[in-house]
């Protein structure tokens, strides 16, 4: 197989204009909040907690929940995860709710982060081939150059997922933006966080093993309409509420 890296970091700039893609409107809200669990509570039993409460709640809500826990994290503590809930949009997400009391954990709600959301390329296939629904995910940030647009960087994702795709590669991949919330360190509205979303946790593995067998690319690429791109971190995500229908949007 062609060393995916270089498709991945070097040679974008050759894609075919075919792939390039107008800007559609996001696919959802994320909402992203640091969580820790209480003393004496693992995280196999925040998880049982959660999936019991948001079943019993029935309909109305949000769309799915996602608790993702450190594998290779960003400076995160032993008792850390990261809670992610997908709305519509911001008036789905202010509409009333009845929100779970949780006993195993306590969630910084004061510092949570706000996020539109698109899915890049045609796979949308994450989750699908887990037999626990949990999967493996791998999140970098960027922040985007001085004169780019969230467009410009939908439009490079896209070549790249599209060169992936034809690779038979079948991690999801995501554009996340943030506009409400901390960031340190960059400009109003710059920031954003490139995902990947494993069919499996094989899934995802696949793809690194594959990126990393050909010729790696160092550094971000000059053509990309983002800088300071870090490395990423990787979580195991496990489905709390929503995805009946795994291989909807995520």
């Amino acid at each position: 197989m062609v060393g995916q890296t270089t498709l991945y970091f070097g040679l974008l700039v050759f894609a075919t204009p075919a792939v390039a893609q107008e800007l559609p409107p996001p696919d959802s809200l994320y909402v992203t909040t640091r969580c820790a669990l209480n003393d004496g509570v693992t995280f196999e039993d925040a998880v049982e907690e959660a999936r019991s409460q948001h079943q019993q709640l029935g309909d109305g809500g949000p769309n799915s929940v996602f608790y993702r826990q450190p594998i290779a994290g960003r400076n995160a503590a032993p008792n850390q995860f990261i809670r992610v809930v997908r709305w519509d949009n911001m008036e789905h997400w202010a509409s009333p709710g009845n929100p779970p009391t949780n006993n195993t954990h306590t969630c910084d709600n004061s510092n949570r982060w706000f996020s539109t959301n698109r899915t890049v390329g045609t796979n949308q296939t994450a989750y699908s081939k887990s037999s626990d629904r949990s999967s493996l995910v791998s999140s970098r940030r960027c922040t985007l150059n001085a004169g780019t647009t969230i467009g410009d960087a939908y439009r490079f994702l896209s070549r790249i997922q599209a060169a992936r795709e034809a690779q038979d590669d079948t991690s999801t991949m995501h554009l996340s933006h943030r506009f409400i919330g901390p960031s340190n360190g960059t400009e109003m509205r710059t920031r954003i966080v490139i995902r990947l979303i494993g069919e499996s946790a094989d899934g995802l593995a696949r793809t690194f093993d594959a990126q990393m067998a050909g010729d790696v690319g160092i550094g971000t690429p000059a053509s990309a309409p983002v800088q300071h791109c870090e490395d990423p971190i990787l979580t195991r995500s496990y489905i709390i509420h929503g995805l009946d229908g795994v291989g909807s949007s995520q």
